[in-house]
């Protein structure tokens, strides 16, 4: 019996290959297939808080100012 070993003559797919499928809003890099990503007003984000933080640009105030 001979086996066949055909499957693996191509070998894994290449990263480099993959498609882009957006741009981070946040930071701008590229997103790729099977990634979990934000959606925030529409516009798609990396599935990292560093990339949310920067998109919605928030202010940061001691409490005591915030409470007034």
């Amino acid at each position: 019996m001979t086996v066949s070993l055909d499957r693996f003559a191509q070998g894994l797919p290449d990263p480099a290959d993959a498609k882009v499928m957006a741009e981070c809003a946040g930071c701008g890099g590229e997103i790729y297939p099977n990634e979990d990503v934000y959606v925030v007003d529409g516009e798609i984000l990396h599935n990292e808080w560093e990339c949310l933080v920067r998109y919605i640009d928030p202010d940061v105030i001691p409490i005591e100012e915030a409470l007034k």
